[in-house]
């Protein structure tokens, strides 16, 4: 068995639109490890919620599709990249039971995760009871564990959503995710809509609970800070590509690619005296129209003649950090892009 609790490989996921396709992930692999937490780190449109919908089985259908690649949960594939319809029911199958038992998910607004007309003791309750042959007594009892384990009392069990403020709601969520001890823990923006005293809490919250369970956390989400504060390693998307991977340290402290230093620079700092935040000037590339060339060819500020002719792949610029960025090609990538060879698989 992989040491690797989920691992990406090549991921390639395509939307079919009236107007053409959105081409919203290509080629993006990494992996996370039992205990560890990766950051997922781009801006929107980049791809980012895309990939979380692949790993969970929640890609809209039929417009969503994997075209290519793996999604390997304790080393098995658990995506369908056929279209036979008998295969991908069998798949649709598979991932029910999964989802909530083996992968948990905390979505970004914890309202519209929650139903407003059941007591939140019985939500948490039923997720434990779906996934496990138990009585409602003992789905019952377990809910008001992880409601006591996130710092909710078990006396509020019959509460409705309503009756909890915003952070408390996003702790319900997160017991929810937990009930079944998942080995896989995905959080999609979870602190986006909390003030800054709340997401520092339920941050650190979610990072005593998977040191707790041992589970592998993907982290989503625009704030650097909170990458900083809890993650392990990072991966920075752009326009559906894996720009930049490595460590929190690569990163912060060694970053390569011209767009993950550009948000950097972007960041407001204490120690600068500016009348405007910088910001990376033009727009993201258009899904549905990307160019055969670097997808930040437009927008670089380092860019050189030779990036608009060959799309670059991911080169390891030191042990276990990888940059897509022309400057840092080696002769073989240049001659195998030259000739239109792919880069092959790269293993993150």
């Amino acid at each position: 068995m992989s040491e690797n609790v989920l691992e990406i490989k090549n991921l390639v996921v395509h939307y079919e639109t009236p107007d053409g396709v959105s081409e919203a992930v290509n080629d993006v692999s990494f992996s996370i490890k039992a205990g560890e937490t990766l950051g997922l780190v781009g801006e929107t449109g980049a791809g980012k919620t895309t990939i979380a919908l692949t790993i969970m089985g929640l890609l809209p259908k039929p417009a969503g599709q994997v075209i290519q690649g793996e999604v390997l949960l304790d080393g098995k594939n658990i995506v369908e990249t056929s279209r036979n319809k008998f295969k991908q029911r069998r798949n649709d199958k598979m991932m029910r039971k999964l989802r909530g038992n083996d992968i948990g998910m905390i979505f970004q607004d914890p309202m519209s995760a929650l139903n407003p007309v059941m007591p939140v003791g019985d939500q948490i309750a039923e997720v434990v009871k779906l996934h496990n042959k138990v009585s409602k007594a003992e789905a019952s009892k377990r809910a008001v564990e992880m409601m006591e384990l996130v710092g909710i009392p078990g006396e509020r069990y019959s509460n409705y959503p309503h009756e909890f403020s915003g952070g408390m709601k996003q702790r319900i969520v997160i017991a929810m995710a937990l009930a079944c001890n998942p080995r896989v823990l995905i959080a999609d923006e979870p602190t986006t809509a909390l003030d800054v005293t709340i997401q520092a809490q339920v941050l650190e919250l979610m990072n005593g609970l998977k040191s707790k369970f041992k589970t592998a956390l993907l982290m989503i989400t625009h704030d650097l800070g909170v990458v900083a504060e809890i993650c392990d390693k990072c991966a920075v998307i752009y326009a559906g590509q894996l720009v930049e991977y490595g460590t929190v340290e690569h990163i912060f402290n060694n970053a390569k690619h011209p767009y993950t230093m550009a948000l950097f620079e972007a960041l407001p700092s204490l120690d600068k005296d500016v009348d405007r935040l910088k910001s990376i000037s033009g727009l993201m590339s258009d899904p549905m129209d990307l160019p055969s060339y670097c997808t930040f060819f437009d927008r670089c500020d380092a860019k050189s003649e030779r990036c608009n002719e060959l799309d670059p792949p991911l080169t390891e610029v030191e042990p276990g950090h990888f940059v897509r960025c022309a400057r840092f090609m080696k002769d073989k990538q240049k001659a195998a892009v030259s000739e239109g060879a792919g880069q092959g698989e790269v293993v993150l």
